[in-house]
């Protein structure tokens, strides 16, 4: 029997998307329906399942599996698993784009734009958000990667893409895989550093943010900057 004529046609999440809108689908069947491209069926709705099963049904946790890891399913490949990706990253760029409008001005800023960036990293980056003095984001620069414990950052670079896209104000970030908001003593020596930096340059520091999937860290709200 063709796969498409297993379910009934009421029952297929192309339907109900179709007749009753997309927010009435459930989590296994929007997955379903990126696995199948666009046609759930019960060998999609299946696999679907076995993988939000895999993650405890979390989306966050979904976004963290890499193609190997969701090849363990059966009738997952390469395809299927980088449009699953694709459809992440595609949500992650909406909710960038979302806050590219807003102006960065706070520490919830700040996070709210790089959060989708760092919530699926499972290794430390370090960016720098240079801002104009209206705090309007001009670019976001990667500074630096590593492993998981620690990133080093040169303090040289982020004033020298500062000063090349007239950015007045900056802010530091970078993300703890392990969880924990809590700066290291090498997470102070760093904001000390870039404080200095900037002063020496008349560059505002708005803040250095520690960013974890679900929390985050202010060096300003905190008094230590």
């Amino acid at each position: 029997m063709n796969k498409y004529l297993q379910l009934s046609i009421e029952d297929t999440p192309q339907y109900k998307a179709a007749n009753k809108g997309i927010t009435t689908l459930t989590n296994v069947e929007l997955l379903s329906m990126i696995i199948n491209r666009g046609a759930g069926t019960k060998d999609s709705i299946n696999q679907a399942r076995q993988l939000l099963n895999m993650c405890d049904n979390n989306l966050a946790q979904l976004s963290k599996l890499n193609t190997y890891d969701m090849q363990v399913v059966e009738g997952i490949g390469d395809c299927k698993a980088l449009a699953i990706l694709a459809a992440i990253e595609l949500g992650k760029r909406r909710a960038i784009e979302k806050v590219d409008r807003a102006k960065i001005n706070s520490a919830d800023a700040i996070y709210n734009y790089m959060h989708p960036i760092m919530q699926d990293l499972q290794h430390e980056e370090a960016w720098v958000l240079l801002l104009n003095q209206n705090f309007s984001l001009l670019k976001a620069v990667r500074l630096s990667q590593g492993g998981l414990s620690e990133t080093a950052v040169d303090v040289r670079m982020a004033l020298k893409e500062a000063i090349m896209n007239n950015a007045t104000v900056i802010a530091l970030t970078h993300n703890h895989p392990s969880g924990n908001t809590l700066p290291s003593r090498p997470d102070d020596t760093l904001t000390t550093t870039f404080r200095r930096a900037c002063d020496a340059m008349r560059i505002y520091l708005l803040d250095h943010v520690i960013i974890t999937d679900g929390a985050f860290y202010s060096y300003r709200e905190s008094g230590k900057l």
